[in-house]
């Protein structure tokens, strides 16, 4: 589809950029075999030294070579798709953490950054805006709604191949993102991936993993899952959600919590075995799309691909 369209805000924006191919081939990967994406940007950014205050967002522009650095250590570690360095960059979360360039340079910048490697395909990373609303179409609401929408287009006219809404962790804290990102997806991937405890019950309210699934699928997921949560919690979710859904199932647990180091790094207790032995559990169990979340490295982005012989 080409030509200016509006969104529902009568917002007009023009698709004609979109990666329809790569959506299509990516989407067709997806459903055929078990497929390997990067680890966090983020998380390792922040372990290095004085840089745990930095807003990962803020690389993007200030020093684009360093993201594009560990987005090269993830192909090389055998990543089929990169995951942009956006997980935090909408417009109001860019004004919380100082940063004066605007999301769309910003989000622009990620996608410029993960593609630097050649990758095989490009996913744009969507985390919650910071935006609360109590009831919808209220002005919070619609800000919320905006914020989303404003970083979804910045990232598909950008070229990437599919969205994810990544680390929700209630069903109100997505439907404005899920409203925003569809008055601009036209048809494109959209990915939703939530943040469970190790009950599979979604951290913000307590919904199990089936009826986040669900849900999601309800509201227009391309793909469903789970990410930030750990590896056990990880395991007992993947048959849980591939026997409630229709749609490619993901999986991308954590490495705990981290901790400051005697130089007040933040530091991650990493083990990258235990991710690849249960990976192997992941992928019998139904997981279409498998990964690592806050603390991995490259390290667990390598074991896991030599489970899926990469």
């Amino acid at each position: 589809m080409g030509g200016v369209v509006q969104a529902s805000d009568s917002t007009r924006f023009d698709p004609s950029y979109y990666n329809r191919s790569g959506a299509a081939d990516l989407m067709e990967r997806l459903h055929d075999e078990p497929m390997l994406m990067q680890g966090p940007v983020g998380s390792v950014l922040m372990s290095g030294e004085g840089s745990s205050d930095v807003p990962p967002a803020f690389w993007n522009i200030a020093e684009p070579e360093t993201v594009e650095r560990v987005h090269a250590l993830y192909a090389a570690a055998g990543a089929q798709i990169m995951l942009t360095n956006t997980f935090q960059a909408s417009s109001p979360a860019l004004v919380r953490d100082g940063i004066e360039q605007g999301a769309d340079e910003v989000n622009r910048a990620a996608v410029a950054c993960a593609r630097a490697c050649c990758p095989q395909f490009v996913v744009g990373s969507i985390g919650a805006c910071g935006i609360d609303w109590f009831e919808k179409e209220t002005p919070a609401y619609r800000a919320a709604r905006a914020a989303y929408r404003e970083q979804a287009y910045a990232l598909l006219a950008s070229g990437v191949d599919a969205l994810m809404l990544e680390t929700f962790v209630s069903i109100r804290e997505i439907e404005p993102a899920v409203a925003g990102v569809l008055d601009v997806a036209e048809g494109m991937p959209v990915w939703m991936s939530f943040a469970i405890d190790d009950e599979g019950s979604l951290l913000g309210d307590g919904l199990n993993v089936e009826a986040a699934v669900v849900w999601a699928e309800r509201h227009g997921a391309s793909a469903v899952g789970v990410n930030c949560c750990s590896v056990d919690a990880a395991t007992r979710a993947v048959p849980r959600m591939a026997a409630s859904a229709r749609t490619p199932v993901m999986i991308r647990p954590n490495a705990g919590s981290p901790r400051r180091d005697e130089d007040e790094r933040l530091v991650w207790a990493e083990d990258a075995e235990a991710h690849a032995r249960a990976a192997r559990v992941w992928v019998d169990a139904g997981a279409h799309l498998v990964g690592g979340c806050c603390g991995t490295t490259a390290v667990t982005t390598a074991a896991l691909a030599e489970v899926l012989e990469l």
